[in-house]
């Protein structure tokens, strides 16, 4: 005889839920998120060392630890994978500056200065790899609509995040200053990262300015590879450079192989080979060819105007007007250079290209601002400007080219170039 009366037939026992069975569902809830937690950690260390495209599910469980039926079971697929990853890079981003400010509101006396020359200094110290595997996915949003959800996401959330500071730090016109703080902090970890700055040199940055080696290599560079001689080999050559900038603009360097640009050119498979016979040498080719693309753009927004008459209310309105069209006309093109940037975070080889390419574009605005001001411009305030408009670049093309954003460009930049000239910019320029 049972007290509670017979089952009837098909009808499951109900049993009330015990302490031991309640601890058994969270320690597996924990064991999950653990799991979980371990091949996301194991896929931003992927994405920083090997690029988003060496990405894959057995790549990440052997990082982890796991078995690849672990990472399907809790990511279908790779876009899964990179989710989570940003999740966590945006998760852990955003309790470090909880932390900081934690410590702020019961420390001693801190300026907003001195707060963005710690994200620096943590960039070029102990946090490289982290931060390639965050610019990785940004450059991945321009391209993909499932990733730029996450950017808008994050950078809407980051965004805000340094507003708190800024107000907690008693920054006057917190907007602009928190605006352009994240635009310049995000445009520097595109020279930090590519030429391996370390602590000092990195910090140095929007004070100094970058220090120009003109004798110095900081690896072997790349051998200039002599194109072949005749009509038929270098239209066969440019056809292997456009398709190779094709896919670097779609994909990113990882995608270029002789095959697939073998494949986008129409060629035979031994082709690419024949002109490039190595990978890296066809990706410097390329990353000399989108430098220049770019330098032609940018003269050509400039063609027409007076330099001898030049005042800042011009330079704010052509600025603007390039970054826009950059931005909508050619931002894959613009950041498949900045992609080849971060390779050369992971590949020496590719260095001397990218500072020299850096140290051009230090030049050309140095002599613009010394020009609207011969006595107090520096090379700082041409390094800040560099990296000004690229971390525009950045959040307005992986974000999706808001209208909200595009339109604010303007206002953005005669905030800062205006206070580069006066001498009153937050960064002390």
């Amino acid at each position: 005889m049972h007290g509670g009366g017979r089952r009837r037939p098909g009808e499951a026992a109900i049993r009330p839920s015990s302490p031991s069975s309640a601890g058994l569902r969270v320690t597996r809830q924990k064991r999950s998120a653990l799991r979980q937690q371990e091949i996301a950690d194991a896929a931003i260390a992927v994405i920083g060392e090997q690029g988003l495209a060496a990405v894959t599910h057995k790549m990440v469980a052997d990082r982890a630890g796991v078995s690849l039926a672990a990472t399907t079971y809790y990511f279908e697929t790779k876009n899964d994978i990179v989710a989570e990853a940003s999740s966590q890079l945006l998760h852990h981003y955003a309790g470090s500056l909880g932390r900081f400010a934690e410590r702020r509101q019961a420390g001693p006396a801190f300026d907003f200065r001195a707060f963005f020359v710690r994200i620096l200094a943590n960039v070029a110290d102990g946090h490289r790899f982290d931060t390639l595997a965050w610019c990785e996915i940004m450059l991945d949003a321009a391209r993909r609509d499932a990733t730029r959800r996450l950017a808008r996401s994050w950078f809407d959330r980051v965004h805000g995040l340094w507003l708190d500071i800024a107000a907690l730090l008693g920054v006057a016109d917190g907007e602009r200053v928190a605006r352009s703080g994240l635009d310049l902090c995000i445009g520097l970890f595109f020279t930090i990262l590519p030429l391996a700055l370390d602590e000092a040199e990195a910090t140095a940055l929007p004070f100094a300015g970058l220090r120009e080696r003109p004798d110095a290599v900081d690896a072997p560079g790349l051998e200039r590879i002599a194109p072949r001689e005749g009509r038929k080999a270098a239209e066969t050559r440019r056809r292997v450079l456009d398709a190779a900038i094709d896919i670097m603009a779609a994909e990113g360097p990882g995608g270029i192989t002789y095959r697939a640009v073998a494949d986008r050119a129409g060629l035979t498979r031994a082709a690419p080979t024949y002109h490039f016979p190595t990978i890296e040498g066809l990706i410097g080719e390329v990353q000399v060819e989108l430098f220049e693309r770019t330098k032609a753009r940018y003269r050509e927004g400039l063609a027409g105007l007076d330099r001898a008459a030049l005042d800042e209310e011009q330079l704010v309105r052509r600025t603007a007007a390039i970054m826009r069209r950059e931005a909508s006309d050619f931002g894959l093109l613009g950041l498949a250079d900045l992609a080849i940037r971060l390779e050369a975070a992971r590949r020496p080889a590719f260095r001397p290209i990218v500072r020299a390419h850096i140290e051009d574009q230090n030049r050309a605005w140095l002599r613009i601002l010394r020009q609207l001001d011969p006595e107090g411009a520096a090379p700082a305030g041409a390094m800040i400007l560099q990296a000004l408009c690229i971390g525009k670049l950045i959040r307005i093309v992986a974000t999706g080219g808001r209208r909200t954003d595009l339109d604010r460009l303007r206002e953005e930049l005669a905030y800062d170039i205006g206070a580069i000239l006066s001498g009153t910019h937050w960064t002390g320029c």
